[in-house]
């Protein structure tokens, strides 16, 4: 009987001797896997970048191979947040990986996937869509500008009225050369402002807020006291924060102020056309196999006709398709052909291409009605003007960058991404 309870002593002080040894071993072993991969992790990063000032830079830092630069932007649902990882020369992406988004399922959602992202592995940046240019619009300063401002009251209206129906109307008034007096109002078909409306509570965006009139009265005085539309940084929905209290898109109000100032420093371009008609066609289809071409007519020197259409490989147009039903983007808007002729009209009407204010979807509100992505219109217009101004146009090719493809419907989406790879490659390019 003792020799028994020797026996279980002695056993059971094996097991609890075995059992410590298991755990000990356990902890042992995750220690060690625990440091191996905060060593990992901090031989990846080497150093953090100062991102500050980078407008939709989340993060950005120098790894072991490269750079890793977080950016954010804002797609169709929502913002994409994405990772973009560069070689150590900060030219070619050599991973992107969506981390968030919010884009429709089965279309812009997509972006996210493995067969989007993987065309962006070893391409030069900056990255562009078909039909996406990757110069920015030339601005005049505001230097050449308000240099030599001639006094006088100069008024410019926007070609279109808004989706509610109002026309927006700016005027400036300059005083011994200088900015005295701005009013930016905006008419309805029946004579109705909104400064009114606004005022009566009867044009009513926020209870708690600033009226319409206010904030219009509010943008108008800044631009007054700051001499100057540079301050006025806009963001995608055409929205700043430079003024306190103003929430509503300005994008209108500015374009028509830059054209008052335009016309009070005699900065002009009129293009002489000589009679005939010109035609451009887009030098690749798009996505849905359609190559645009565009053909303009010029008698007496005056644009007279415009005609923009898109033809298959099999010679259907868009027009005609999208007139019998079987090219349909929208129920209840216009069709693809009642916004190409629309937009035909408008530039017409305007002699000119500089109404045509476009984001980076490349569509416009200029033109009431207009949906579509007019960028290849645009394209190919400028390009009839020209040949008829008898401007010879050199062929320009991208010195840098790469052409990649779009989610088939989800152009919103992929240009966002597009957006933030660019995005991400010009904070690199001031990292020294």
């Amino acid at each position: 009987m003792k020799n028994k309870n020797v026996r279980g002593i002695i056993a059971l002080a094996v097991v609890t001797a075995l059992s410590f040894g298991v755990i000990m071993g356990s902890k042992a072993l995750a220690k060690d896997m625990g440091t191996g991969a905060s060593n990992t992790a901090e031989e990846q990063v080497k150093e953090e970048i100062d991102t500050k000032g980078a407008e939709g830079i989340e993060k950005a830092v120098k790894t072991e191979n490269g750079y890793m630069v977080t950016a954010k932007v804002k797609g169709y649902g929502g913002d994409i947040v994405m990772n973009v990882s560069f070689d150590a020369e900060k030219k070619k992406v050599t991973k992107v990986e969506v981390t968030e988004q919010k884009e429709t399922e089965g279309l812009g959602a997509k972006v996210a996937d493995a067969e989007f992202l993987s065309q962006f592995e070893g391409v030069e940046a900056p990255v562009f869509l078909p039909g996406m240019s990757l110069e920015k619009e030339e601005k005049v300063s505001d230097e050449e500008l308000l240099k030599e401002l001639k006094d006088g009251t100069y008024e410019a209206k926007a070609d279109a009225p808004d989706n509610n129906g109002f026309t927006d109307v700016v005027t400036v008034t300059v005083k011994d050369g200088k900015i005295a007096e701005v009013n930016w109002e905006a008419v309805g078909a029946d004579g109705s402002t909104k400064s009114v409306l606004s005022e009566n509570g009867e044009y009513v965006m926020t209870e708690d807020g600033l009226t319409w009139k206010e904030q219009a009265e509010a943008l108008a005085k800044a631009v007054v006291e700051n001499q100057s539309l540079s301050f006025l940084n806009l963001d995608e929905q055409g929205k700043t924060d430079a003024v306190s209290g103003v929430s509503i898109s300005i994008g209108g109000f500015t374009a028509l102020a830059e054209k008052c100032l335009k016309e009070a420093a005699g900065i002009t371009q009129t293009l002489e056309l000589k009679d005939g008609t010109y035609e451009a066609k887009a030098e690749a289809a798009d996505n849905n196999g359609f190559t645009d071409v565009v053909t303009m007519t010029v008698t007496d020197g005056k644009i007279t006709e415009v005609n923009w259409d898109a033809v298959g490989a099999d010679g259907s147009t868009k027009s005609v398709l999208s007139e019998n039903g079987e090219y349909v983007m929208t129920e209840d808007g216009l069709t693809w052909k009642e916004q190409a002729e629309a937009l035909a009209n408008a530039l017409i009407e305007n002699q000119s291409l500089d109404f045509l204010q476009v984001n980076e979807q490349g569509k416009t509100d200029a033109v009431s009605g207009v949906s579509i992505s007019v960028g290849g219109f645009i394209s190919l217009a400028e390009k009839c003007m020209n040949e008829a101004a008898g401007i010879e146009e050199t062929e320009e090719v991208p010195a840098n960058g790469t052409q990649v493809d779009a989610v088939s419907g989800a152009t919103i989406s992929s240009t966002a991404v597009v957006t933030g790879i660019n995005k991400a490659f010009e904070l690199l390019q001031t990292v020294k």
